[in-house]
């Protein structure tokens, strides 16, 4: 082949090679940060959900060991966590959101606690009823740290 034609060819590719790199480059770049963005969106608002869910299950948690069922809006509003709770979360969080709604109906069916029964509960081993839900959104949680 021609000297001169290597050269050109040479400096052709060379130049395509430069004209692409900035835009591989760019694509990279804004690949991971939209990845970035995306896993802290879906962190906050599984977070968001969880603590709306452990605030609303403490109050009918409590209310359950204290009063009858008056009012089955608050439940209803319960059932409404746990739906959206279906769309984002694993299986383990899903269950132990269950779980928890269950011990809550199962506690308006029994008779209300007297305060001396409360205390001696809250020192007993049954002081967290949510612990299981906690662990189980937090190590949700971290895997998804994980992932990204």
């Amino acid at each position: 082949m021609n000297n001169a034609i290597l050269s050109v060819l040479a400096a052709l590719t060379g130049s395509t090679v430069g004209g692409l790199a900035p835009v591989l480059s760019n694509y990279v770049l804004q690949r991971g940060q939209t990845q970035r963005d995306l896993l802290n969106r879906q962190l906050a608002q599984r977070e968001s959900l969880y603590s709306d869910f452990i605030r609303e299950a403490s109050h009918l948690y409590a209310n359950s060991l204290t009063q009858s069922m008056e009012d089955l809006d608050e439940m209803v509003s319960l059932y409404t966590l746990v739906s959206r709770i279906r769309l984002l979360a694993s299986e383990a969080v899903v269950h132990a959101a269950e779980d928890f709604v269950k011990k809550i109906i199962k506690h308006y069916g029994e008779p209300n606690l007297s305060v001396e029964q409360m205390r001696s509960a809250a020192l007993s081993a049954k002081a967290d009823p949510l612990d299981v839900f906690s662990l189980a959104c937090r190590k949700e949680l971290r895997d998804i740290l994980r992932q990204g």
